[in-house]
């Protein structure tokens, strides 16, 4: 359907005229809740809204090379200084836990141990600020409000999540920060001195060879020889080159292993903490939801069981006071909950992995004997099948069994050691068992525990230098701890299972408490839509439908007026019952029909019968056009034809829809109001007194409409990743501009 009016020389044509500035951004702010990189959030656009008012994550992307050196800083910023922060912080949390476990007995490490929990919090929140700083969506951490006293004081030792915050920043940050910042450092610095090396490798002390002569030997298979001067600072120039060419992917990487880590370890307990976005909105409330809903029920919500004696301490340094003193009881099945994150498994098995590496290669090479190599290998597959375990268990046991089934062959022929299993290898495998038990169903670990009892049996059969009493020893005191961390493992998992069940219970009544209260809330808005609204609207209709008999002596003209508000009453009665449909959460709401795109020069047909000058520029195929698109477009349509109708009566007024490019453009924009009032009553805030575009005026009175149709506007538009500019145009009038995907995303 093709229809083309044309256009009054007063009002501009906006899809022709240049773009102009969105005057009311903030006249319709976005929900906190749902920030701009959230994860399932439609993507911006950057000419949605000028840069001042604009959100940071908002403005262009621009280059490869520009985005390429926002990371570089942003990544600097990271590394250099949490290696700063970890050399402060190891020292001081250590210093702080070792007097407080050494003077417990005499009762001053009972008070000195808060003050370290509170002091590896305030560590920890600092590294969850910068991680935030940095771009990951980690939350904030939920606690209950202050109270004060010895009591409240002694209840942080029963917050798990302390304690977790001290483990990692005692354990593992320093490793971490130790690594990344070498790596980073270590690799700009050795092409910085690669490219400069043609000025300062002549001051260096001669030498017989350099580097290039022994990779020039080694790839020509040839002797030594001395290419010069020439032939190695042209190498190290390459060599820094592709180095620092190359720095920016590895320096980033480096960034990535930091946030993941502590995504990992210091990321809070499902449900314990806020959204990102609220995290990132600035939240001050920073808590959970649902718990205001669960405490009016009697009910837990997650955050208060994650942190039933934390603190209402400030974000940024984690100070503050407990509400009260929890159990011992409570404190450890809080610990078990917490660490049962898959986040904390990763940490620990890589952190006993690396540890292990570093003390069973070399015992087994030198104390037993064994080549390097397969020293080597034996401690690599012993870490690697911990690292496997937190996902992999089949695979993990295969590993392990295996991997201990080679060490205890290589080093059969030892005598006068710990034979079969060497103490490294009794380490890995214990360690196995407990991930394992932890992690996943106890038939994983029976198998694990069956393979290793029938290694150690084969062992004995299978010849060895050693005597049958000492390995019989060896075989039984490991299968024998095995089965005591085993039934350890598998009281931790069902521990961890029930808690994270009750937790989804209590999360569970709280989203259905909360449901219902909705419900309710919208069950009474739509008895008060349909006892009032509803009501009104069926007098108009009545009226207006009998108007021709109770009025005998209408002409004709008349006639057709009252005809047309009773079908515009009708129109709405029926709309108004899909809307009640909708409120009161009925099934059948969806299919009460939508209007369409090919609805539009109807609206236009019906709005002139009002008596206004509504011209109608119409160039799009509802073919290709998708339901969606075409609603979006005709409440648009609807909501700019009102706006003008109310705000600037007698002003003309055009619309527009049709494809550019792609897209669909949609604008309706209106000249000045007859009645003089500027931009058709909509005036941009800071211009005086008038009223503003939301249906208000400056002094607090609301006009018709209740102001939600510019906002409603912007989030139907923005649903579809299409933008939506308001303003007033240079004639005096107002413009509402939308452009939409011809296709919803």
């Amino acid at each position: 359907m093709n229809q083309a009016f044309d256009t009054t020389p007063s009002v501009s044509s906006p899809i022709d005229a240049p773009p102009r500035p969105n005057t009311y951004p903030e006249k319709v702010p976005r929900t906190p809740e749902q920030p701009p990189n959230a994860p399932g959030a439609p993507p911006r656009r950057p000419d949605d809204e000028p840069a001042e008012t604009a959100w940071p994550e908002r403005r262009p992307a621009g280059s490869w090379w520009s985005r390429m050196w926002r990371n570089l800083g942003r990544d600097t910023v990271l590394i250099i200084p949490g290696l700063v922060i970890s050399l402060i912080a190891f020292p001081v949390l250590i210093a702080l836990f070792s007097v407080s476990i050494s003077t417990v007995i005499i009762w001053i490490g009972v008070l000195l141990l808060p003050l370290t929990l509170y002091v590896a919090t305030g560590f920890a929140n600092l590294t969850r600020a910068r991680a935030r700083q940095w771009g990951a969506p980690i939350a904030e951490v939920v606690r209950r409000p202050r109270n004060r006293g010895f009591r409240a004081w002694i209840g942080v030792m029963a917050d798990g999540r302390r304690w977790l915050d001290l483990l990692f920043e005692t354990i593992f940050a320093l490793p971490i920060h130790l690594f990344t910042f070498a790596v980073s450092v270590s690799w700009f610095f050795a092409g910085l001195g690669g490219v400069t090396f043609f000025f300062w490798g002549r001051f260096l002390p001669p030498d017989d060879t350099d580097l290039i002569d022994f990779v020039s030997a080694w790839v020509t298979n040839s002797p030594l020889t001395d290419l010069g001067f020439g032939a190695e600072a042209t190498f190290q120039f390459v060599t820094g080159l592709v180095l620092l060419l190359t720095f920016p992917f590895v320096h980033h990487a480096m960034a990535r292993l930091e946030i993941l880590a502590i995504t990992a370890g210091l990321a809070p307990f499902e449900g314990s903490g806020t959204s990102a976005g609220k995290a990132r909105a600035g939240d001050e409330a920073g808590r959970d939801p649902s718990a205001a809903a669960a405490a009016s029920a009697g009910l837990s919500s997650p955050a208060a069981a994650g942190s039933s004696s934390g603190s209402g301490a400030d974000s940024s340094s984690g100070f503050g006071t407990e509400s009260s003193a929890g159990s011992g009881s409570s404190a450890a099945a809080s610990l078990l909950s917490r660490a049962g994150s898959e986040g904390w498994f990763w940490l620990l098995s890589i952190f006993v992995a690396v540890a292990l590496v570093a003390i069973s290669w070399p015992v087994t090479a030198v104390a037993y004997g064994v080549w390097t190599v397969t020293a080597m290998l034996i401690a690599i597959g012993q870490s690697a099948a911990l690292v496997l375990a937190v996902r992999m268990p089949a695979a993990a046991i295969v590993l392990g069994v295996m991997s201990s089934a080679v060490g205890i062959y290589a080093t059969s022929d030892s005598t006068g050691l710990v034979w079969p299993w060497a103490t490294t290898s009794i380490l890995a495998l214990l360690f196995l068992h407990l991930i394992v038990g932890l992690r996943h169903s106890w038939l994983h670990l029976v198998i694990l525990w069956a393979a290793s009892a029938a290694l150690g049996v084969l062992s004995l059969i299978a010849p060895h230098a050693g005597e049958l009493s000492g390995a019989l020893a060896n075989v039984i005191t490991t299968v024998s701890l095995a089965a005591g961390i085993s039934a350890v493992a598998v009281v931790g998992n069902l521990w961890i299972r029930s808690r994270a069940r009750l937790e989804s219970e209590r999360r569970l009544s709280a989203e259905e408490l909360a449901k219902r209260q909705e419900l309710e809330e919208r069950n009474r808005i739509a008895q008060e839509l349909h006892d009032v609204v509803a009501h009104s609207m069926s007098v108009i209709s009545v009226q207006a439908t009998t108007a021709r008999y109770r009025l005998p002596d209408l002409d004709g003209r008349s006639l057709e007026e009252f005809d047309s508000i009773a079908g515009s009453a009708r129109q709405a009665l029926t709309e108004m019952r899909g809307l009640l449909a909708i409120l009161r959460g009925g099934r059948d709401a969806d299919l009460a029909p939508q209007p369409v795109l090919d609805d539009i020069p109807a609206l236009v047909a019906s709005t002139r019968g009002s008596g206004a000058e509504v011209e109608l520029e119409f160039a799009a195929e509802s073919a290709g056009i998708s339901a969606t698109v075409g609603l979006t477009a005709f409440r648009v349509v609807q909501e700019g034809l009102s706006n003008a109708l109310r705000h600037a009566p007698g002003a003309a007024v055009q619309v527009t829809v049709r494809p550019v490019d792609e897209q669909l453009w949609v604008a309706v924009v209106n000249g000045a109001a007859s009645n003089g009032a500027h931009g058709g009553g909509r005036e941009t805030a800071g211009h005086g007194g008038g009223p503003d575009p939301l249906g208000g005026d400056r002094t607090g009175t609301r006009h018709l409409g209740g102001g939600f149709g510019l906002k409603g506007m912007r989030e139907r538009v923005e649903a579809l990743d299409g933008t939506l500019r308001v303003g007033p145009t240079p004639e005096g009038g107002f413009e509402v501009v939308a452009t939409l995907p011809t296709t919803t995303p």
